[in-house]
């Protein structure tokens, strides 16, 4: 089941307009979302356009900040480690 009342109420809505079951609906509306995800969770930062939605991108800046944090955190480790 949705995990919000308005996504549930949505789901009921497009199940009573177009028949089916509320699983198939369910997993049918959040695939994009997963999708999404998956592309995020991968690393490749890629572009994804939904229609209706917008286009889904990392912003360079927040990439250049996020990738120089992870890498002054492996110097500070790497560090560490060297000096014990």
């Amino acid at each position: 089941m949705a995990k919000n009342k308005i996504k549930e109420e949505i789901y009921k809505e497009i199940q009573e307009e177009m028949g089916g079951e509320l699983t198939e609906i369910t997993s049918i509306c959040e695939s994009q979302f997963e999708y999404l995800e998956y592309i995020m969770r991968k690393g490749g930062f890629d572009s994804v356009r939904f229609s209706y939605f917008g286009r889904f991108h990392v912003n360079p800046n927040r990439l250049k900040r996020i990738n120089h944090e992870a890498f002054q955190r492996r110097q500070f480790q790497h560090n560490n480690k060297s000096g014990s």
